[in-house]
Order: C-alpha cells, then sequence, then structure tokens
C-alpha cells in the first residue's frame, strides 16, 4: 500500500484586508480627483495619476508684467523727491499694479508661489516677449537682469531711463507687446492693456519723445467706434478752449483739443466712409459760460474720453495692430487728463 504524506499544506500568505482596503481607496481617491478636473499646484508634491496644473493663456506674459511693475516701483522709490513728485506717485501707481494684476492671476489659478516669485524678482517668473529683460539708460547702454536667488539689486536710473524702462514693456518694432497681449487670459487682459497704456503715460510724463508711427491697420468699423468717442471729446474741448482765458488755461485747452483734433484725423483716414459725418453737436452736462466751468468741462470730458478709450481696448482685443493703437490713445488720454489735474491711475479707464 503506498503511504500517505500526512504533512500539511504549504501556507500561502494572504493580504491583509486593511492594506487592501486603504490602497483601494487612495486608488479611487486619486481617479476621482483627475476625474473631476483637479489639478496640482506647479510646486506641489506629484501624486501618480493626477495631471499637474495647466497654465492660463498668457501666464508668462502676466507674470512677466508683475516682476517690471515690481521693478519700477523700486526705480521710481529711488529717484527720491517729495511724495507729490512724480516719480513718487509713479512708485505708488506701480506698487498697485504688482497687487491688484497678482490677485487676479492668482484668482486665475496661478500659484501664489509664481506670484509671489515674479514679485520679488525671483528668476522663476521668466520674461516673455513685450516685458522687459534688461534696463535702456540714456548712453544707450543696458543693465542687464541676470538670474539671482533674491531680489534683483537695481543701480538708481535718471528719469530719463526711468521713461526708457517704462516703455520697454511695450516691445520694440520687430518684437511688440500687442500680440502677447491678445493671447493673454480674458479676464487679465483689460487689466493689463491698461497697465501698458500707463506705461505710455508715465513716460511721455517723464519727458520721453512721443510716439510718431502711423497706424496703417484695416478694421473700418472698429476705427469708426474709436472716432465715435475723440469726437464727442473734441466738440467738449472746442467749448471749453472757446470759454477759457488768454493765460495758462487758454494755452492747455487749446494744446489739449490740437491733440485731439490730430488723433480724430488719424481715426478718420483709418475708418473711411464706415466714418459717417461729424455731428453739429453734443449735449452738455452743464452750462458752460465761465473759465471755472470751461476747467471743470474739461476734467469731465478726458475722465470719460479715458473710460471709452479702455472699453474700446477692450473691443480691439483680438487684433494686435488695432490693440497697439488703442493702447496708445489711452495712454495719450491719461497724460492729457492729468494735465487738467486728474489723478495717475495705475489702470487708467479701469480703476
Amino acid at each position: 500500500m503506498p503511504s500517505h504524506d500526512r504533512r500539511m499544506p504549504p501556507v500561502v500568505a494572504q493580504p491583509d484586508r486593511r492594506a487592501l482596503l486603504t490602497a483601494g481607496l487612495g486608488t479611487l481617491s486619486v481617479l476621482a480627483l483627475a476625474s473631476c478636473g483637479i489639478r496640482l499646484e506647479d510646486d506641489a508634491p506629484r501624486i501618480p495619476l493626477l495631471p499637474a496644473r495647466t497654465p492660463i493663456d498668457g501666464e508668462t506674459f502676466l507674470l512677466g508684467l508683475v516682476r517690471s511693475s515690481a521693478e519700477l516701483a523700486g526705480d521710481a522709490a529711488g529717484l527720491g523727491g517729495a511724495g507729490t513728485s512724480l516719480v513718487a506717485r509713479l512708485a505708488g501707481l506701480h506698487a498697485r499694479q504688482v497687487t491688484v494684476l497678482g490677485a487676479e492671476l492668482r484668482r486665475l489659478g496661478v500659484p501664489q508661489s509664481l506670484v509671489d516669485q515674479a514679485a520679488t524678482g525671483h528668476p522663476a517668473a521668466a520674461a516673455s516677449p513685450g516685458t522687459a529683460t534688461h534696463r535702456p539708460t540714456t548712453a544707450g547702454t543696458t543693465v542687464s537682469q541676470a538670474p539671482t536667488s533674491g531680489p534683483t539689486t537695481r543701480p538708481v536710473l535718471s528719469p530719463a531711463d526711468l521713461a526708457a524702462v517704462e516703455l520697454a514693456d511695450l516691445g520694440t518694432t520687430s518684437q511688440p507687446a500687442a500680440p502677447s497681449l491678445t493671447q493673454a487670459a480674458g479676464p487679465a487682459r483689460p487689466l493689463a492693456g491698461a497697465l501698458l497704456a500707463q506705461r505710455v503715460a508715465a513716460a511721455a510724463l517723464l519727458g520721453a519723445p512721443p510716439q510718431t508711427d502711423q497706424p496703417t491697420w484695416q478694421s473700418p468699423g472698429l476705427a469708426s467706434s474709436f472716432l465715435d468717442s475723440t469726437r464727442a471729446a473734441v466738440y467738449g474741448m472746442q467749448v471749453v478752449a472757446a470759454q477759457s482765458p488768454n493765460g495758462a488755461q487758454g494755452a492747455l485747452a487749446h494744446a489739449t483739443l490740437a491733440t485731439l483734433q490730430a488723433r480724430e484725423q488719424i481715426q478718420e483716414v483709418l475708418a473711411g466712409p464706415s466714418a459717417g459725418p461729424t455731428p453739429l453737436g453734443y449735449p452738455l452736462p452743464f452750462a458752460v459760460t465761465t473759465p471755472v466751468a470751461a476747467a471743470r468741462l474739461a476734467v469731465q470730458v478726458l475722465t470719460e474720453l479715458r473710460a471709452a478709450n479702455a472699453r474700446d481696448m477692450a473691443s480691439a482685443a483680438g487684433d494686435p495692430k488695432p490693440l497697439a493703437s488703442a493702447v496708445g490713445w489711452l495712454g495719450e488720454t491719461e497724460v492729457l487728463a492729468s494735465r487738467w489735474g486728474v489723478p495717475l491711475s495705475a489702470f487708467p479707464g479701469l480703476r
């Protein structure tokens, strides 16, 4: 008779029930997060199966504006001067740009760490076309912005140098900022456009020569919309000039009117047949029969034109060339308004 093997069968290790449940729940949690569209922030620890955060449109460009605003705030503050001086006011405006644009980017999902890096000059906040990576000076040289582990040490500039740096965010002829602006995330684009208009105004007030390029873009309907706002302002300033004395107010009224009339002529050419005839007049908000009333009207006309220009800029958001013109006209209006005592704005026409 064959002998029977009475040994016990080998014991197979069974997985621990609690470990199985824990692993299963962890996997399900990751899959659930991924299916809900949740993304990790850039600096968060990586979790398998959970995708990384997708940057918002134009994120590098917008972070570059935060960075340049912080640097300009330091530049302007470094020039010193009384609290009411132009450079002191510019320092405050640039600091506000850092706060407001940074908050908007954070609201759109940009990690706070990236916004902070941009605001402190950290090299992780890379520049893009239209954002300054170097600092032009009146001597024709530049101060390079080398990567550092903390805020960049920047030499104090002259007001003329500061004007050149203000303009640097607008880009160059071969690499303008407007295309980057058109690609920026929609909710942030009006702020970024108004910020660039502020750069135009700041440079002009600091003594930079005006830009002389004549726009040649083809969008008659859009140009006609721009023209409507300009024509109303021209009429208002004609009344202001007629009711102003021959002294300083009269000279300022005629200079303001001449600037707006030159813009009107450019926009009429761009609009072509879409322009239509010039209205005979526009209603005034109050009677204007004295120099005091005339000055009050000038402030109201230019404040309303500034807001209209900001709206015009938003309507041109999809086309770089009209958008660049709209930014320039908004900046020019900011200069005109400031000469009549309207406070400078970090985001002209918006806030």
